[in-house]
């Protein structure tokens, strides 16, 4: 985070004070017109060679368009001038840091901070710099103190995120309940990518602490004290908020749950149910419609809840009150809206210790069917591998989310891709003002809407096969009010006949399900302009022998894709992971393991290639593309990457990096995610 662009109001006159053209110059560059901000302060240096300011902007320019050594002279000039200019110290260190020399990066950082203790971007800069460095927990506490400074500031919340992942709470202080809350309300936070630091924070609290136990001590569920749990756990506002937004992937829980749902249904059935627990109540049958009912269902649980379905629909029809538990209780085995009778529960008065649930089970999926009819057809779909696709997630669109995370601030294509941690060289890329981006396979959204707020200025056109899938996405973006996405059907194996080009195309997690991925890439390609930019996600061979493993296992026990038998797979696999299966238990630890859709697209999938990175180098040969780098979410594996191979180029060599994997078989365990330029 660049820091000291704050800006003053203009005064309306030709002749300018040397702190009115500052204020012009910054004016200029907060609008992202750089070469006029750059020619502003250049006047203000001829005028006075010595302007601690103007030479530090200038330097910040130089480390936008990424000539860091350049950056590092000019600010440290302005530093020999001005050596208590805060701001100049945090952004010396961002041009160091994109350097790789993060120990000087890291003193510069402390540097700004001995002079402005308070300074919140320089705590968030030293907590991504710690971070890089793997240094987890510093990281963790520059990061809580920045948005402790700041906390209206949502990119020091995604900060802060990304600083918890892969953190497993072993003690917490009584201040991190509500930094944990407001860090996965924030608009910039993906709330599933912080589940297991949540879970392991929680698994400190005394009263989440004693219910995990009780529930594992394999008491009946018509024995336990359901009210006492319930009312226990709706006291815990973080947890009933990851519910509500998450799936949570966690097995110990997942346990927990099971055994509540099923203790919950007992007391429903014997009209024991206490007021007190139905916010827990309320948010487990949140947590069973997101994760479209993945829990273990006994033959007497399969009876009870046709009984309650039976009870539920005798009430509609008379027109008698229903109660909320009863709602709830239904809603943790079944979706609401599956059945006849929902649009008449939906239309009474609820309050809110149930309204959420309604309105998730029954108003938004009627939303979607309604705007099915909204959808764009594009092409038609005619190869049989893309209609057994489509009709896969027809069934299960995927994945099925709540809520997902937002760029702070849309900065142009060079921006994001010169900006840390990406850091690629674009050679003399040119940044479109208003660029045309083409999401091909979009899925439920997530990735439209994440790249509709990353780039400036963007219009992106996102096709998918399913319809269901589009009109949830459809339904997620007209929630978040954002209109510079169109959503349309259509198949990438037909649209090379789409008469549009555009400066960036992004396929992450698709092509690899076309019945010939080479083919669907090159129509991409061709509807790419000269010079534009793709971004490429691809299963990786060598990272999915576990689950090359586990479809094997799979077709030999003769598992269907049918959800029963999705359910009866994944116990199976839980008990082979606790008894020692090392490829097992690397299935089990996957997110995706967790809900349904997930699940079958991980273990079922009706089509899957997987590639290596001498086929993808062959490929991007062939289609005449050059690979700029990839992106990753962990960044421990490029500071090891990194490492291992320091010399200049590295971080492009397809060659080095086949090395590494080799050796470092789960490298790109999710997938391949890459960035390429048409030449």
């Amino acid at each position: 985070m660049y820091a000291g662009l704050e800006t003053n109001n203009l005064p309306e006159q030709q002749t300018l004070t040397i702190q009115q053209a500052i204020d012009l110059g910054v004016e200029h560059h907060n609008a992202g017109r750089l070469p006029e901000a750059e020619n502003v302060y250049n006047q203000i240096l001829q005028a006075e060679p010595d302007q601690p300011v103007a030479l530090h902007l200038l330097g910040v320019i130089a480390h936008q368009v990424g000539k860091n050594d350049i950056a590092v002279d000019l600010i440290s000039k302005a530093l020999a001038i001005k050596p208590d200019f805060a701001e100049a110290h945090n952004n010396l260190g961002n041009a160091l840091k994109d350097l790789g020399k993060l120990d000087e990066a890291v003193a510069s950082y402390n540097k700004a901070l001995a002079i402005k203790p308070d300074f919140a971007e320089a705590h968030y800069n030293l907590g991504l710099t710690l971070q890089e460095m793997g240094r987890r927990d510093e990281a963790f506490k520059c990061n809580r103190r920045a948005v402790t400074l700041d906390p209206e500031n949502n990119l020091l919340w995604a900060g802060l995120a990304q600083s918890i992942t892969g953190l497993s709470f072993t003690s917490v202080d009584d201040d991190i309940w509500e930094v944990l809350l407001n860090l996965i309300e924030r608009p910039t936070v993906r709330p599933a990518s912080v589940v297991g630091p949540v879970i392991s924070a929680l698994q400190c609290h005394p009263s989440f602490l004693q219910v995990l136990e009780l529930t594992s001590q394999k008491k009946r569920a018509v024995d336990f004290a359901y009210g006492d749990a319930a009312a226990q756990l709706s006291a815990i506002p973080l947890l009933l908020r990851i519910m509500e937004l998450a799936p949570i992937s966690d097995l110990k829980i997942e346990r927990m749950l099971t055994f509540l749902r099923r203790a919950m249904l007992a007391g429903t059935m014997s009209e024991k149910f206490e007021d007190n627990g139905m916010p827990f109540a309320a948010a487990l049958a949140l947590q069973c419609f997101t994760n479209e009912y993945i829990y273990p269902e006994t033959e007497a649980e399969t009876s009870d809840v046709k009984k309650l379905e039976q009870q539920v629909e005798a009430l509609v029809e008379k027109k008698l009150d229903v109660a909320p538990f009863i709602v709830a209780a239904l809603g943790v085995y079944r979706p609401l809206h599956a059945y006849s009778w929902s649009q008449e529960l939906r239309d009474r008065e609820w309050g809110d210790d149930i309204k959420d649930v309604v309105e998730r089970q029954i108003s938004e999926p009627l939303e979607e069917q309604s705007l099915r009819s909204q959808i764009i057809f594009l092409t038609p779909i005619k190869d049989t591998v893309s209609n057994s696709v489509r009709e896969q997630y027809e069934e299960n669109p995927y994945p099925r989310w709540v809520k997902t995370g937002l760029s702070h601030k849309g900065k142009s294509i060079r921006g994001v891709l010169q900006g840390a941690p990406l850091q690629f060289d674009l050679g003399d890329y040119t940044s479109p003002e208003k660029p045309e981006i083409l999401i091909a396979g979009c899925g439920t959204g997530q990735h439209a809407l994440t790249t509709a707020s990353r780039f400036k200025g963007a219009h992106v056109l996102a096709v998918d096969l399913s319809l269901s899938s589009l009109s949830y996405a459809m339904r997620k973006t007209n929630d978040l009010a954002l209109t510079n996405i169109e959503y349309a059907q259509a198949d990438i194996m037909e649209l090379s006949s789409l008469d549009r080009q555009f400066d960036l195309i992004e396929s992450v997690g698709v092509l690899h399900h076309l019945g010939e991925p080479l083919t669907g890439w090159r129509i991409l390609v061709d509807l790419l302009r000269p010079g534009g930019l793709m971004k490429i996600g691809l299963y990786s061979e060598t990272a999915r022998q576990h689950i090359v493993e586990s479809r094997s296992l799979i077709a030999e026990k003769g598992y269907s894709s049918s959800p029963e038998d999705i359910g009866r797979c994944r116990q199976e696999f839980i008990e082979m992971a606790e008894g020692g299966n090392e490829g097992i238990k690397k299935v089990a630890g996957s997110r995706d393991f967790y809900s349904l859709s997930a699940c079958r697209d991980l273990l079922f999938h009706v089509q899957e290639h997987l590639f290596t990175l001498p086929q993808i180098k062959s490929s991007l040969k062939s289609l005449k593309l050059e690979f700029l780098g990839f992106e990753m979410e962990n960044q421990d594996t490029m500071r090891k990457f990194k490492e291992t191979n320091p010399k200049k180029g590295a971080l492009t060599s397809l060659s080095l990096w086949n090395k590494f994997e080799l050796k470092n078989p789960d490298t790109f365990i999710g997938m391949y995610q890459f960035w390429c330029k048409k030449m």
